[in-house]
């Protein structure tokens, strides 16, 4: 996904919808002053997330305002960016807490967070937090090419039920059930912000040890805060098509298209794009992935390509996409 412009293939276009996700607990810069730091409660699972052009072995720590440290280990940098999902301490010291991430011994990124407790209505001012529901969820499973596991493309729509309180730092805890009842694995994701009356599509794949049919799925979504709605700058989508697979066109390979810088002054920095596939009926059927970190200027467009996530979804059954997108603009 650099800045070469690539031609597109048509097989199958679809409206895209698009909303946005900022996370309170998602470092991309270094806040100067504790009221500009995000803010993070116990027990909340929270994001340290940078873009790095090094290829280095990165480790992640945290420093709580009582000098108690939290280490996350290491992970290596994929597609320009490395992230972990830290969860707060219960007993963590209220106040500025400091992340640090080290890549190698030159890039070097921190920031800081401010430790809360979740007031008695968990939300804003005390109030009750905003319900996020599953409306929709669906998935295609495919044994692996090698060895004797499964892949499975999975979609979801998080639906905000208030009408006026943007939900922030949603936890989503997705079980993947056998017919015995069993779980053949688990996953979990955090949705930086589903906006009042909105829908976040959530769309991703994992790789299962082992190939034993998956049934359904039990979701379990916590949202960890809240704030009054905001309306925010959002990309929008053109021209997108489902394209095969290239080693078997039976299948999905990706998701292209063009992103359109048309609603902010702004130069769009980079932005986080989650897929969910639809079939002709308007059933989930798959998701997929990806990331765009070419500068896209006020007014102008580019094409993008999601290739994560999507060839355990038969071509034949993927007739839509709807897109959710998390931007970052310059200066933001």
């Amino acid at each position: 996904m650099g800045g070469t412009a690539l031609p597109l293939r048509r097989l199958a276009s679809t409206a895209a919808v698009a909303a946005l996700g900022v996370t309170a607990a998602t470092a991309h810069a270094a806040p100067t002053s504790a009221t500009a730091a995000p803010t993070v409660h116990r027990g909340q699972a929270a994001t340290i997330s940078v873009a790095t052009r090094s290829h280095a072995v990165c480790a992640a720590s945290v420093q709580y305002a009582d000098g108690v440290g939290q280490d996350t280990g290491v992970k290596r940098p994929r597609g320009g960016r490395v992230a972990w999902v830290v969860r707060i301490p219960t007993n963590a010291a209220l106040g500025v807490a400091h992340w640090r991430v080290v890549c190698g011994g030159a890039f070097r990124r921190s920031g800081t967070w401010v430790v809360t407790v979740v007031g008695s209505g968990g939300g804003r001012n005390g109030l009750p937090l905003p319900r996020v529901v599953v409306d929709r969820y669906g998935f295609s499973e495919r044994p692996s090419q090698v060895g004797s596991g499964a892949n499975v493309s999975y979609g979801l729509f998080l639906r905000n039920t208030s009408q006026n309180e943007d939900a922030l730092n949603v936890y989503v805890l997705i079980n993947f059930v056998t017919a015995s009842g069993a779980l053949n694995a688990t996953v979990t994701k955090n949705v930086d912000l589903v906006q009042a009356n909105s829908v976040w599509a959530l769309g991703d794949s994992i790789g299962l040890r082992a190939n034993v049919p998956i049934v359904k799925l039990e979701i379990t979504v916590k949202v960890g805060s809240a704030q009054k709605a905001q309306s925010y700058a959002l990309p929008h989508f053109a021209n997108v098509s489902i394209l095969p697979e290239s080693y078997d066109p039976g299948y999905v390979g990706e998701v292209d298209g063009e992103i359109v810088n048309d609603s902010s002054p702004q130069t769009l920095d980079s932005a986080n794009l989650s897929v969910v596939l639809l079939d002709a009926s308007g059933n989930i059927v798959g998701g997929g992935t990806a990331m765009i970190f070419s500068p896209l200027p006020s007014g102008s467009r580019m094409v993008f390509l999601a290739q994560q996530g999507f060839n355990s979804v038969p071509l034949e059954k993927a007739a839509s996409a709807v897109i959710s997108v998390a931007p970052k603009y310059a200066n933001s």
